[in-house]
């Protein structure tokens, strides 16, 4: 079973469910560019230099440091869902950018494939400068296609990531536990039901696959409000247009390709991510009224999230 985990809503009660938050005109196609229609290429540019940076840079080492330990390669066999390393190097990219639980939002800042890795907890995983480098250089290059921007070279111009990460700690320092409760955001992702009629909290409670949904408030406010990971499973940033004009929205492409289970989701239940599911009218009512302290002036500090 598969699961993008940055797109991964609701994954409904799926059996050997793993993971907690302690555990831790393009040529290419036509769609939007990434091998299906999830709306992650909102310029629809050409992305044809970003996987030739993945395929010369960054495939092998994702195949180095993930495909060990029946973890993350494609056939594994393990119980982890999200087998983000293809076995094919021609598939490498297509597969890699469609987990956004390795790729966010394809900025640097928060990019799973740089943030889970670099504090060092991730099954003891590190990169060497170099492969960092390489890896910050692909996301720069997605970043920038994706969004039809380039990024700044000039000293002191804020860059896109830069921008990204300014954004999320002003929405961190507005939101607040009322927001949450108010928009009964626990009860409605705890609650939802895929089609096989199973809860995403039956996977997700604990924060399991990297996604939390729990009717637990408490435990699923303190996930959320506290761990950049999690957080953009549910929201994240538009940079369309350009480092000045970002600013955070729902994260309706993180839950598209696994609702109808475009590949590499296809064995995930369906479910309905649609504006008038609970889910999405919780997060739309949370989203809201954070916006609207932010309008006011209302706002607490800028808070930066952990990685």
């Amino acid at each position: 079973m598969r699961i993008s985990l940055l797109a991964a809503i609701a994954t409904v009660g799926l059996v050997g469910c793993i993971g907690s938050v302690e555990q831790g005109g393009n040529p290419l196609e036509t769609g939007d560019g990434d091998g299906n229609d999830s709306g992650d290429n909102p310029a629809g540019g050409d992305l044809t230099a970003a996987k030739q940076l993945f395929d010369t840079n960054v495939y092998g080492i994702l195949t180095a440091k993930c495909t060990g330990s029946a973890c993350h390669a494609e056939t594994s066999q393990g119980a982890t869902l999200t087998r983000f390393v293809a076995t094919d190097a021609a598939m490498g990219w297509q597969t890699a950018t469609n987990y956004q639980a390795l790729v966010g939002n394809f900025t640097a800042t928060a990019a799973p494939i740089l943030t889970k890795v670099k504090p060092g907890t991730h099954q003891g995983l590190v990169y060497t400068s170099d492969e960092e480098a390489k890896i910050t250089a692909w996301l720069t290059k997605e970043v920038e296609l994706r969004n039809g921007q380039t990024t700044p070279t000039q000293p002191g111009v804020e860059t896109l990531a830069q921008a990204s990460e300014r954004v999320l700690a002003e929405f961190a320092g507005c939101m607040s536990l009322t927001e949450f409760q108010t928009a009964n955001m626990a009860d409605a992702w705890g609650d939802m039901n895929a089609q096989n009629n199973q809860q995403c909290e039956n996977c997700h409670s604990t924060g399991g696959e990297g996604f939390v949904a729990s009717r637990n408030e408490s435990f699923m406010w303190n996930v959320f409000s506290n761990r950049k990971y999690y957080f953009l499973q549910y929201l994240t940033v538009d940079l369309l247009g350009g480092a000045a004009a970002a600013k955070v929205i729902v994260n309706e492409t993180s839950f598209r390709g696994v609702a109808t289970a475009q590949a590499p989701h296809g064995e995930h239940p369906t479910f309905n991510a649609g504006a008038n599911s609970q889910g999405m009218v919780a997060l739309k009512q949370f989203y809201d009224s954070v916006m609207a302290k932010k309008t006011a002036g209302t706002c607490g500090a800028p808070r930066m999230f952990p990685m």
